[in-house]
Order: C-alpha cells, then sequence, then structure tokens
C-alpha cells in the first residue's frame, strides 16, 4: 500500500500542477535540494506501488513514469491495455482500455468523476460531454497525459 504524509502529497500535487523544483522550494522557504530529495522519496515509493499494482494484476509493464504517476501495461489475459496511475485525489486506479456500453454500467459517473480528478490535478483539459463515455473520455485523457492528443 502506497503511505505518503501530507507533506509529500503536498509536494506531489504541487509537481503534478507543473511547478518547479525551485518554484516549490521558493514557496516553501526551504532549498531546491530538500525538494529535490523529496520529490525523489516520492517518486520512489510511487514506482514502487505501480510496479506492484501491476504485479497484483497480473499486468505485462511496458512503461512507467514515476513522475507522472503512470504505469502503461498490457493484460495478456483480456488482451488489452492497461494504464495504472496514481493520483493525491484518487490513489492507485487501474484502467482497462475496452470499449463498453458505458450508458448501463453502474459505475459510469464513478469513472466520469475519477477522470476528471485524475486531469484536473495533472492539469490535462478534458472536454466535458454528459455524452460522453467514460471509455472515450479515458481514451482522450491518457492520450493528451502521454502526449499523443
Amino acid at each position: 500500500m502506497l503511505q505518503l504524509t501530507d507533506r509529500q502529497l503536498s509536494l506531489w500535487r504541487m509537481r503534478q500542477r507543473g511547478l518547479s523544483i525551485s518554484e516549490i522550494a521558493s514557496r516553501l522557504g526551504v532549498s531546491r535540494q530538500a525538494i529535490h530529495k523529496n520529490l525523489q522519496a516520492v517518486e520512489n515509493k510511487i514506482y514502487r506501488a505501480l510496479i506492484s499494482a501491476a504485479a497484483a494484476s497480473k499486468v505485462e509493464i511496458r512503461k512507467i513514469d514515476a513522475r507522472k504517476g503512470i504505469l502503461i501495461g498490457w493484460s495478456p489475459w483480456l488482451k488489452t491495455e492497461v494504464y495504472i496511475t496514481f493520483s493525491s485525489r484518487n490513489g492507485l486506479q487501474i484502467w482497462f482500455k475496452h470499449e463498453g456500453d458505458c450508458k448501463t454500467c453502474p459505475l459510469r459517473d464513478d469513472c466520469i468523476r475519477i477522470l476528471v480528478n485524475e486531469a484536473e490535478e495533472r492539469g490535462v483539459r478534458l472536454p466535458i460531454d454528459a455524452g460522453l463515455d467514460p471509455s472515450k473520455l479515458a481514451e482522450i485523457f491518457f492520450n493528451k497525459l502521454l502526449g499523443e492528443g
């Protein structure tokens, strides 16, 4: 389980909003080295949590970016891409790429809420359209997050 202190979560949020190490240090009145060291510890914890989630879900790891809090993998059982994310608002989340019938899914509103939270935390703009299925919204989000859209 991923255990981050309130201070570590605060640093993570600032970094996700695009603040540089120097900007964070200035805001907090500490050295850049202190921020760098603390962010390295946070990213190391996130890296280990992403790896553990992938192992528990039997996901083959393709790429990990602990700084962004994302692991890209492949599910050999479901034959689909898998995204494992960490955010301060949602914790660890596992997303299996699919084209399902989201309109009838009881988790539809939860998926939308979580995706919107993920995007807001990372400064990713999403088209918020009431008719957009979470699977399509997730595709847009991950493409933007990974610089593909």
